[in-house]
């Protein structure tokens, strides 16, 4: 969703387009990558998760495995076709602790973590997957969703780095129409404490970044 608002409307439209097939892609390819990230969150009972993009709530059913169904999982997307598909999730498997909005993750701040409830909310955990490729301002979303972490909360990030150009990075590119040699995870090294990153998944072209709010 890189580039101009026009691109950013075409790309929503497209990933509206591929919330059908989306799950099918998703399990198979980054699974291996995405269960490691979720358990890098070192997430605990009753804690609050912010994924973003939640696409069409792929994580759930793993953040749920460690909150056994407990705390809040906020599910953010610019997709309303994925978050339909995630909302039927939700419903099918009678979760009560997830809750969905359609946001733009360059307005994920201070602000509105303020405005989202009534009573004070802390974020314990976020889990950006496959999503700061393909978003604008990229830098300044990592800056605000650390900014609503609690002390010590922890921020996974799992997505595509290849440094040089390829056949393979066009590819993804194309499929995914984000970016894939931002340098995401060394951006986020230097804002977090306990940094680690795992760069060998999907034949070194997936990367899962981690780290604490100092």
């Amino acid at each position: 969703m890189y580039g101009t608002k026009k691109n950013q409307e075409k790309a929503i439209r497209y990933y509206d387009e591929l919330s059908v097939i989306y799950d099918y892609i998703s399990n198979w390819y980054y699974k291996k990558a995405r269960s490691y990230a979720i358990e890098e969150l070192e997430l605990k009972n009753g804690q609050t998760v912010l994924n973003l993009p939640c696409g069409t709530g792929v994580n759930f059913k793993y953040f749920n495995k460690y909150l056994n169904n407990s705390g809040l999982i906020i599910g953010i997307d610019l997709s309303s076709g994925m978050l339909d598909k995630a909302k039927q999730k939700i419903e099918k498997n009678g979760w009560t602790n997830i809750e969905t909005g359609l946001n733009n993750a360059t307005k994920i701040d201070q602000s509105w973590l303020r405005n989202y409830r009534n009573e004070p909310i802390g974020i314990d955990a976020i889990f950006c997957d496959l999503g700061l490729s393909g978003l604008p301002e990229w830098r300044n979303i990592i800056d605000n969703m650390i900014s609503i972490l609690k002390p010590k909360g922890r921020i996974v990030i799992l997505d595509w780095y290849l440094e040089k150009p390829s056949l393979r990075g066009s590819f993804v590119k194309w499929i995914g129409k984000g970016e894939v040699d931002r340098p995401i995870w060394q951006y986020l090294q230097t804002k977090v404490s306990d940094f680690k990153v795992d760069d060998s998944f999907n034949y070194g072209g997936v990367f899962v970044a981690s780290g604490s709010k100092p």
